[in-house]
């Protein structure tokens, strides 16, 4: 029994750490080969927020998971992230919602700055709308993508992991051929 819980726990783990190495690895790879493109799965895109224009509601280094949206699903008071030059991005409060000849636009303001955004967000510059936020993860994110964190935190347990079950695999076979050579 203990064997059998043992065994699911180490699978499970091994899972994660898969995914953990597979996400973390596209992620980069996406950033660096198209940092004129927010990588995504599904429409879902992770980022590390850098200032406090956005404080107490979200603080720098804070991780905000943005879902792609549709213009028409932003309502005021909702948390938009939005383009600002190719590779710039904010994450600001809708404070209100513009129609031009049939275009929408937003009116945006960091919940820390004194006035809105100087410039309105077209439909074109919007990347999506707030699903969560994790506080300070976006430390760990960055440190993990850099090369010295994926060493520690994602190469040397994975390869612990696989000598480990390498070296328990050597001795069941072992303990076994002894076992049949004994009988």
């Amino acid at each position: 029994m203990i064997k059998t819980v043992s065994k699911s726990i180490s699978i499970i783990f091994l899972i994660i750490i898969l995914f953990v190495i597979v996400f973390l690895l596209y992620f980069t790879f996406q950033s660096k080969k198209h940092p004129e493109k927010m990588p995504s799965i599904f429409g879902v895109s992770p980022l590390t927020v850098l200032t406090n224009s956005m404080h107490p509601y979200i603080k720098a280094g804070d991780l905000v998971i943005i879902k792609k949206t549709k213009p028409s699903d932003v309502k005021v008071n909702d948390v938009i992230t939005f383009r600002d030059s190719p590779t710039k991005f904010f994450t600001h409060r809708v404070v209100s919602i513009k129609q031009n000849q049939g275009k929408i636009g937003f009116v945006t303001k960091g919940d820390n700055n004194n006035t809105a955004d100087s410039s309105v967000v077209t439909s074109n510059n919007l990347v999506g709308k707030l699903i969560l936020k994790v506080p300070k993860a976006g430390y760990v994110a960055k440190f993990v993508s850099g090369p010295i964190g994926f060493i520690l935190l994602i190469l040397i347990p994975a390869t612990g992991y696989i000598c480990l079950e390498v070296f328990e695999r050597l001795s069941r076979e072992k303990t076994q051929s002894s076992g049949i050579l004994k009988g």
